[in-house]
This record gives C-alpha cells, structure tokens and sequence, in this order.
C-alpha cells in the first residue's frame, strides 16, 4: 500500500514535466508467437524463482521488446525500489525515458539507493585501456594479477601499482586464481576456452585444459587440495578437475549464466552466481543444487565477484543492478541468507564494477574497468574495502 501511494505521488508531482507513454508496437504473426512463448516461460519460472525481482525485470524488458509499453511499466512498478534493480542505463527501456510513469520508477529507485562509502583507493592501474576483469592475489609475492579482457595479456602489479606484463598472446581472459604457487587462468577465443597454469616464479606455462569453441569459461575456485571449479556461462554449467585429471567433468545439473563462484571453508559446498535464483547452492556430498534461501524483497540478481568469508559471502552486483558490493550473511546451515549488508554503492568511480580478491581482512576490487569505453578511458581505481 505504501509503495503503491508513493508511486502516485511521484506521478503526479512528474505529470507538469515529463511525457506520457509512446504508442505500443505491432508485432508480425511469427514474431507474436515467440513474444507470447517468451512470456509464457518467464510466468511459469516466476511462480517458482526464488529471486521473483528478476524474474519481473526480465519480463518488463520482453514486454519492451515487443514495444507493449504500459505491459513493460506494469512489470516495472512490481518491482521493490529497495530490491536494487536499476533500469535507468538499460538500452531495451530508451523509449520510455522522460515519460511520467518510467520518471517516476527511477525517483523511488534512487532514494532507496542512497550512498555508502567504506572503501578507499588502494592504487590505480596506469595502463587504463587495459579492461581487466578479474583480479588475483599471490600473498607469498604479496603481488596483484590483472587479466584483460581486450589485450590479450595479464599484468602483475606491486600493491603501489607498478605494473610489468606477466603473460601475453592469448584471447579474452575471465578467471584468475592463485593457488601453490601457479596462476590459474581462463582463456576464451573463437577457437573455444581454456583453464591454464603458469608458475608465478618464473612465469613459465605449466598446463592446459581445454573446452571446444561454443564455451564460456567464466571464474573459477580452487580447493586447499588442488579440485578446481570452473562456470561456463554460455552452456550453464559447473566444470570440474580433480587433481591429476587430464580432462575436465562436469557437475550434475544445470547452472543457468553460471558466473561467479566460492566454496565454503570446510569444503562442502559450492556458491554459484546464476539465473534467476541469484546464487545456487551446491552440496559436495550429495551432488544436489538448490537455491539460496532468502528474506523476500532481498535481491540477489547479477551477481559478478563471489568470495566466501568467514561463514558469509561477500559479492558485487552490476548489470540491472545499481553497482554494489555486498555482505551476504548466511545463516549457519549455509543454505540461507539472512540478511543482506550493502558494504559500498554510489562510489563515483563506480564504472564497470566487477570482481576483487580477499586479502586477510580486507576485500581489493576494481571500481572502474571501463569495458565498454573506446576513447576517454580514465586511470582505473583499485579501491580497498576493509571487512
């Protein structure tokens, strides 16, 4: 009820300033049968989704891509201002920019987003072209690794962020993980995806594991004894290599836009970033997935960066979220969530947010990737978080 006066309100007070909503469309035959199955299929996984937020963002945004406007709206205004969905920046609504209904969604939606800001810069990156979309930690070398995604290369840097090119000639690199002294990383091309190994030492390629083209390797854990876990988000699953395998198994199941993941510190469970549950939970002793139990109203869409510490999950969130770094406290069982802390949101360096590494008690991570720039690129920040 509250939320329903307040978005009359805001109509209201927008009605002297802003447009009304563009015509809807009209789609041809075929068109509007797969349109009708599209909305058929996200109505029949709302009514068992977890995460019901994203579940009516993405049929707000097949609404406006059938250009059914007042449909897309009405998706819209079921959304919770609180949840952190942001639509503001996302191409699919641009018709209804500047009309009072759409207006009106984004006014509540800013000032439930109001800011929080622990963080502070840690060093920047000189080399602010390079996108890096993953980041590793070696606490014997005390040294940062940056893989990125349009060069081809992962830099090393000094925690005052002198930097040096560790590894070059590869593809789009995702992943990267220290573990016995070697990097872990995930390579993608055209000609398919790779987990690969080189020495930190001496910088020396020491393995390779590969999956055909059509793959998506994405992030990546490793064990205390060596068992790697590995998304693939183009194909929705969890890989896995135990030590000393030649080729890589895949987990039981389906891990829809497998992104981000962590396991537990005793090793029993598996955190997934997926859709649209938010996170899925995958128990290593029973080899079942479930989702990850939550208060309603708490959001857990386009999660990014996943760490476990201590007994929690700390994550960052992008995409049709307002850019955020979040604590997840787990209940005790670690099937649950319990609450949900925003531990950083409306930096103002926040540009392409997107994964961080642990390091003792705090949490490094990138503010401003500016994957999507082509010219103007700004020193990319590493901003520290204290846990």
């Amino acid at each position: 009820m509250r939320l329903c006066l307040a978005l009359g309100i805001a109509l209201l007070a927008a009605k002297a300033s802003y447009g009304q909503l563009p015509k809807s469309g009209t789609l041809s035959a075929q068109d509007e049968r797969l349109f009708r199955a599209e909305l058929s299929r996200l109505e029949q996984l709302s009514a068992t989704a977890t995460d019901n937020a994203t579940v009516d963002y993405a049929l707000a945004r097949t609404w406006a891509a059938g250009q059914q406007w007042p449909e897309a709206m009405q998706a819209l205004r079921r959304l919770d201002p609180k949840c952190g969905i942001d639509p503001s920046k996302d191409r699919i609504f641009a018709s209804l920019r500047g009309t009072v209904e759409f207006e009106a969604v984004l006014k509540l939606i800013r000032e439930a987003a109001t800011p929080v800001t622990s963080s502070r810069q840690a060093f920047r990156l000189a080399e602010s072209d390079l996108a890096p979309e993953s980041v590793a930690y070696d606490p014997v070398g005390k040294m940062f690794y940056f893989g990125s995604l349009k060069k081809g290369k992962v830099v090393r840097c000094s925690p005052e962020g002198a930097c040096t090119d560790f590894v070059t000639g590869l593809g789009t690199i995702l992943g990267l993980k220290v573990h016995r002294r070697n990097l872990w990383l995930l390579n993608n091309s055209d000609q398919g995806s790779d987990a690969m190994l080189y020495e930190l030492k001496t910088g020396r390629f020491t393995g390779r594991h590969t999956v055909g083209p059509g793959h998506l390797l994405n992030d990546l854990v490793i064990s205390p004894t060596g068992e790697a876990f590995i998304t693939d988000t183009r194909v929705g699953t969890v890989w896995r290599l135990t030590p000393g395998a030649q080729e890589l198994e895949t987990l039981p199941g389906r891990f829809e836009f497998a992104n981000g993941i962590a396991m537990s510190s005793d090793e029993k469970r598996l955190y997934v970033s997926t859709f649209p549950d938010g996170v899925t939970v995958f128990d290593l002793r029973t080899h079942t997935a479930s989702a990850l139990q939550r208060p309603a109203g708490l959001c857990l869409a386009n999660v990014d960066g996943l760490y476990f510490y201590r007994g929690d999950l700390i994550a960052i969130q992008n995409g049709i979220m307002t850019p955020r770094v979040i604590r997840i406290v787990l209940a005790r069982d670690g099937k649950a969530a319990a609450r949900l802390d925003v531990l950083e949101r409306g930096n103002p360096l926040f540009e392409g947010v997107t994964t961080g590494v642990v390091v003792g008690k705090n949490f490094y991570y990138m503010a401003n990737t500016q994957d999507d720039r082509t010219t103007d690129f700004k020193p990319i920040s590493v901003l520290t978080l204290r846990l």
